[in-house]
């Protein structure tokens, strides 16, 4: 069995070599944990919520990683459609008070596989909560399957396509707002109001996924001397990011930003601006 054979033994027996000075140490490898990719539309989503301090209950799919930080902001992860039943009981057993702290994130396909029926017991039971639908076309952490918002069968054929406003209407919910999560302050402004209804409310947060054919970024962000080193960029853990350790200055790595923008309407001086390649 592989299993029963280190490291050193194949490379010893592939390439001749003593292994024990080729292998760097891993206690010297630089740690990468998981991140949404650049322009990733959930980023601005889970900027806002973290701003705001609400509590987040999370679901399945690749903005599960709303968790790492910086973002920091799913507080609870269970099983797919959990984020609208969990939060609709959070709600029940804390008050209306809490809820409008509370909000539940769930992704277009995951809402459609098993969210669906958590919205219709909020709406049944008289709960309150905010429920965010994260629509970014796709079902982006399986593979890119598409799912009945798209238009298009799993064969990638056209399909009468499911309309999350009509749904969520139809199903007792009056107040849907449509909202652009790289349009941060808009965004803000809607979950601020939506939050603070005494009814349930739904928020379509609606961005195409980064990694779809049809959305075509381009250039890439600079840091410009308006740059007052407050830091506030990094907060979005956009992998482009980083921070000089010596010098304390934020750099953009041109290989991997795509230019999506959401920084440039982060940073409050202007500092981030977008060239084209």
């Amino acid at each position: 069995m592989l299993g029963e054979y280190t490291p050193s033994m194949i490379r010893k027996a592939v390439f001749d070599e003593d292994a024990a000075e080729a292998i760097e140490p891993a206690e010297a490898i630089p740690a990468r944990p998981p991140v949404m990719c650049a322009g990733c539309p959930h980023r601005g989503t889970f900027y806002v919520l973290k701003k705001l301090g609400l509590t987040v209950s999370g679901d399945i799919g690749c903005y599960t990683l709303g968790a790492v930080a910086p973002l920091a902001s799913v507080d609870t992860t269970i099983c797919m459609g959990a984020s609208v039943s969990a939060a609709h009981g959070m709600a029940k057993v804390k008050g209306a008070a809490f809820a409008k702290k509370l909000v539940s994130v769930i992704g277009d396909s995951t809402f459609m596989h098993s969210g669906i029926t958590g919205l219709a017991d909020i709406v049944y039971n008289k709960g309150v909560n905010t429920v965010i639908i994260l629509d970014n076309s796709i079902t982006g952490m399986t593979g890119h399957q598409d799912n009945p918002t798209t238009g298009k069968t799993i064969r990638g054929e056209a399909t009468r396509q499911v309309n999350l406003i009509e749904l969520c209407r139809g199903l007792g919910v009056e107040h849907v707002a449509v909202a652009d999560p790289f349009d941060v302050k808009n965004f803000e402004r809607v979950v601020r109001e939506e939050t603070e209804r005494d009814e349930p409310s739904v928020i379509i947060a609606q961005r195409h996924c980064a990694l779809l054919k049809s959305v075509k970024y381009t250039g890439y962000c600079v840091i410009t001397e308006k740059c007052r080193k407050c830091k506030l960029c990094m907060k979005l853990g956009c992998p482009a990011i980083s921070l000089d350790p010596e010098s304390g200055a934020v750099r953009i790595d041109v290989t991997q930003c795509n230019g999506c923008g959401l920084c440039t309407g982060v940073c409050p001086f202007g500092a981030i601006e977008k060239e084209e390649r």
